[in-house]
């Protein structure tokens, strides 16, 4: 993988995986992880943890603020990592992204609900 790859590097974790992930993110992560420091000053042991931690991270939202304020918001998976025919992630078999966790933007008034809807079609033909 990616990550293991920079395991002897002298680089800061938190900067590593800012090269792939949101820094906003990696920060909250980091923190919640214990995850600081340069790569290369972790034993295999407590490098394997952050690994697995990192792979078995997990997205449990807390609520919702609703319909009425629901809103197209821009950035996600980036388009050239899928195939548009599948949704399907190139790097990743059987891994599958749609609706608005796509980096696809829209005019408001519904057509949001109509990419969501036609981006799950595509992947559902073939997931």
């Amino acid at each position: 993988m990616w990550f293991r790859d920079h395991r002897i590097s002298t680089a800061r974790i938190d900067n590593v995986l800012a090269q792939r992930l949101p820094r906003r993110f990696v920060d909250a992560w980091c923190a919640e992880h214990r995850a600081t420091g340069p790569m290369n000053r972790h034993d295999e042991r407590r490098f394997g943890a952050i690994e697995s931690a990192l792979h078995d991270w997990r997205v449990r939202p807390g609520g919702t603020l609703g319909y009425n304020k629901a809103e197209v918001t821009c950035g996600g998976i980036d388009t050239r990592e899928l195939s548009s025919k599948t949704m399907g992630a190139t790097r990743v078999p059987g891994l599958y992204f749609i609706g608005e966790v796509v980096d696809v933007t829209g005019w408001l008034g519904g057509y949001n609900f109509q990419w969501a809807w036609s981006s799950g079609h595509a992947a559902g033909q073939f997931a």
